[in-house]
């Protein structure tokens, strides 16, 4: 038998909790005041999360709350004690992004339930099967999953899996976004993203020319289209997707209402009858009523390509309503043929032909040349709409009043939709108490007496039927009374008062053992006082010794760059596990070669990794690695979750954690470091003042990125095969990256470099390159061991010049020169090379 999948629903407000519950939703996610990935939506304070898990309780339905950002150092006592409070307010689990705030739930408050946020990118077996080692108890899966894999997975690790099947769809893989932080400072990883994604893009060669037609394609070249997996159900549930999860704590409770109920009985026909499952029309037009941006299945089916994204536009497109037919003069309205009914009330907009799109809310229109207040499909109507409209375009519905009242009324109403049976008991008898007992669907009972005794009745005595009457009267509850059994002795009466006052109060202490079933006991204040003070001790311990030597590192993709950062002076190269096709995929010839050439200058050589590996792809990666077992290499850049639980089991070489890791505190430091990590890079997110901080008392050598430009995304959709090669569903892409250097043009002219990597994933980085040749003396004094280039996606000419630049920088610091006037020559010189301009990023203005 297929196993029950939980629907998970969205929460950002008390109506939206409501319109979960009230339509189906198996367990909410919702979000507090603090240390969310959804900064802007109302959220809960701590009163209403408690209230929350009550109102959720009683009805049957779990409540897990996001605590999925990075947390910094003095942000982890208040982030663990409200964990704390989470879990003795009943919470059925956390949603954690960040590895260290994981480690010290896990040992300070090991009773609470934690889920690994799809905000962790685990996209890989091993990745699932590290995160079920380091305590969670669930993985959200990264979105970019397949159905095959998922199933795989399920069976290799037996995993509790949860996905998301409906909504917004991330074009990045999620965790692994820069764009908004880096552009705009507000961060996706401290939950405050500003959705550069959404905006205007032009496709553009090396020298900013078009290379496709943005009246044909559209601009929104990052915009994806949300999905709807409304029709793969049944293949969902036979992948072994434990919770099937629906995007939108930004959203309206009328939206949460109207996708839960759908989605609702959508899996409910599903576990009735598999075979015969179908998506109704109606359905299907609801969920593109309430909000689309057109639909795709993302990539559970695999690979879209261009069908996954919303090239001409970035918001709700509604469901299309018709075209316009001509003007009628005599009313001067304009006349549609309605394909869908239109009443008054509903929001309509048309995509003119010149100027975009101009909408109205509908407050009057003709039939016939009547006034009407409603109109069936098949109808030509008459509206007043301003604008230069012509014949031929087209009109959309992107508000329905008559589907919205009825997804309000479900969060609105006093009367309540979902309902659980009760087994009534009741027993009377003259000159006794009345007795009342209840029993619910899980088993738990409630009972109480009357407080006054029944009397002998002169006229109508209590009858089975009358007390079914009244004891159905159960509107205002979320009870319905299911089965009934009477014991009736002799012509007994008691006052309708008394029989309801005494139903009250056995449903009030039912409900109040509804929302303590199955809660853990509480964690007293104390004991978790003496594991937090034992915990945060153990990260204040002094930082290994401060290397004397410190290193350059260069991150590069090509064997010539590889020559210039070993020629100008970097004492560790990056190279030979990420390639790009614009400059060839590198083979194992080409790595061999790098290491000799390094040997030979006595220059360490690091094979650096891709940060995404889906389970075929590390299989290829590790009969790489099989193949230069032998080789001296001296270590491997790890940049994803399933690898460095590969490498901890496989290899005995040197592990150095990448900043894509999200290393952002202490604890996530000590964490990597029991994951056989020995240097981690530092998130390219934390201030000079937090670098510091964490240097001071880090468990392992620190290295901090300086110079380059940052990869702000690593997408599995590629603009370039999609626009360009012609990927979509069921086509193949036809490689046009292999003989062209692209990047994507925004509003303001600025271009964002992309590359595709052998895996044929695309890596957008910063129009404007990182450089901080300036504060090489401030790093290094903090205790950073090695400085870093981040070099893959340029040529040796701007290897040689950067790598120079900070060899000297380093060596003068050795030998106690401060140097200013260099430094700022320096500086100018490493401007005028980047055609943006350069940024310090974060260094100086951070996300918190």
């Amino acid at each position: 038998m297929t196993q029950r999948p939980e629907l998970l629903a969205p929460a950002g407000s008390w109506e939206a909790l409501v319109a979960a519950v009230q339509n189906g939703a198996d367990a909410v996610y919702l979000g507090g005041k603090l240390f969310n990935a959804r900064h802007s939506a109302s959220n809960f304070d701590n009163q209403q999360l408690a209230r929350a898990v009550e109102y959720a309780h009683i009805r049957g339905v779990k409540i897990y709350v996001t605590v999925n950002i990075l947390i910094a150092n003095h942000e982890l006592e208040e982030a663990l004690g409200f964990l704390h409070f989470l879990h003795n307010i009943g919470v059925d689990a956390a949603i954690l992004q960040d590895l260290g705030l994981a480690k010290l739930a896990k040992e300070t408050i090991p009773e609470l339930t934690i889920h690994a946020s799809t905000q962790m990118t685990v996209h890989n077996t091993a990745g699932v099967q590290l995160m079920q080692q380091s305590g969670f108890d669930r993985i959200v899966l990264a979105r970019e999953m397949e159905l095959e894999e998922i199933a795989a997975i399920k069976r290799e690790t037996g995993a509790d899996l949860e996905a998301f099947i409906h909504g917004a769809l991330c074009v990045c893989y999620s965790g692994q976004c820069l764009m908004s932080s880096m552009i705009g400072g507000r961060s996706g990883n401290r939950g405050k993203c500003a959705q550069p994604c959404r905006l205007q893009y032009q496709l553009v060669d090396e020298r900013g020319r078009n290379l496709a037609d943005p009246a044909q394609v559209g601009e929104y070249l990052l915009s994806p289209r949300d999905i709807n997996t409304s029709a793969q159900i049944p293949r969902l549930m036979a992948a072994g997707i434990n919770s099937f999860k629906i995007e939108g704590r930004m959203k309206r409770p009328e939206y949460v209402a109207t996708v839960i109920r759908t989605y609702r009985n959508l899996i409910d026909r599903a576990l009735a009858d598999n075979e015969g499952f179908f998506v109704q029309e109606n359905e299907s037009r609801e969920l593109a009523q309430i909000f689309n941006r057109d639909f795709s299945p993302g990539y559970f089916l695999g690979n879209p390509g261009k069908d996954l994204m919303s090239y001409k536009r970035p918001n709700n497109r509604g469901v299309r309503l018709g075209r316009v037919k001509g003007f009628n003069a005599k009313h001067k309205t304009l006349e549609i043929l309605l394909e869908e009914p239109l009443r008054l009330g509903d929001g309509i907009e048309v995509w003119v032909s010149e100027g975009g799109r101009t909408g109205i809310e509908v407050s009057s229109m003709l039939v016939y040349g009547k006034p009407a207040e409603y109109a069936e499909a098949g109808t030509l109507v008459g509206l007043a709409i301003p604008g230069k409209i012509r014949p031929g375009d087209r009109v959309f519905k992107t508000h329905d009043a008559a589907l919205m009242e009825r997804a309000r009324e479900t969060f609105t109403s006093s009367r309540e939709t979902k309902k659980i049976p009760l087994e009534f008991f009741v027993r009377a008898k003259i000159d006794e108490p009345m007795y009342m007992r209840v029993t619910d669907d899980t088993g738990l009972t409630a009972e109480g007496h009357s407080d006054e005794v029944g009397q002998e009745a002169v006229k109508r005595p209590l009858t089975r039927d009358f007390l079914q009457e009244q004891l159905d009267r159960l509107g205002n509850t979320p009870f319905a009374l299911g089965e009934l059994q009477v014991d009736l002795q002799g012509n007994v009466i008691l006052p309708m008062r008394e029989i309801n006052e005494l139903r009250r109060s056995v449903l009030a202490d039912l409900e109040q053992k509804r929302a303590r079933h199955q809660r853990r006991s509480g964690v007293a204040e104390h004991i978790f006082r003496e594991r937090l003070q034992y915990s945060l001790g153990e990260l204040a311990t002094m930082a290994e010794p401060k290397q004397t030597q410190p290193k350059l590192a260069v991150n590069v993709t090509d064997f010539t760059s590889l020559e210039a950062a070993v020629s100008y002076g970097a004492n560790i190269v990056y190279f030979g596990g990420e390639s790009y096709r614009s400059k060839g995929i590198l083979k194992q010839k080409e790595l061999e070669a790098g290491l000799e050439f390094c040997q030979k200058n006595g220059v360490a050589l690091v094979l650096n990794s891709p940060r995404i590996l889906h389970d075929q792809e590390l299989k290829a990666f590790t009969s790489l690695l099989e193949g230069v077992k032998e080789l001296p290499l001296d270590g491997i850049l790890v940049g994803n979750l399933g690898l460095l639980k590969l490498l901890k089991d496989y290899s005995d070489k040197p592990v150095i954690g990448d900043f894509t890791l999200n290393v952002f505190n202490s604890a996530t430091l000590h964490y990597l470091k029991e994951q056989g990590v020995e240097r981690a890079v530092l998130s390219p997110e934390l201030t000079m003042r937090q670098i510091q901080e964490l240097a001071g008392t880090t468990p392992m050598p620190l290295e901090a990125i300086v110079q380059g430009a940052l990869p702000l995304m690593n997408t599995k959709y590629c603009p370039v095969g999609s626009i360009l090669g012609g990927l979509s569903t069921g086509k193949r892409c036809s490689g046009p990256c292999h003989s062209k250097t692209c990047g994507l043009k925004d509003r303001m002219g600025l271009v964002f470099p992309l590359e595709v990597d052998q895996y044929c994933r695309m890596h957008l980085f910063n129009a404007k390159e990182l450089c901080v040749i300036e504060d090489v003396p401030t790093l290094l004094e903090a205790g950073i061991s090695v400085l870093r280039v981040e070099a893959k996606n340029n040529d040796h000419g701007y290897v040689a010049k950067t790598v120079n630049y900070y060899h000297k920088a380093i060596n003068r610091y050795q030998h106690g020169i401060r140097d200013e006037r260099k430094d700022k020559e320096a500086k100018e010189d490493l401007a005028g090379i980047s055609t943006a301009g350069i940024t310090k990023g974060h260094y100086y203005r951070g996300v918190l």
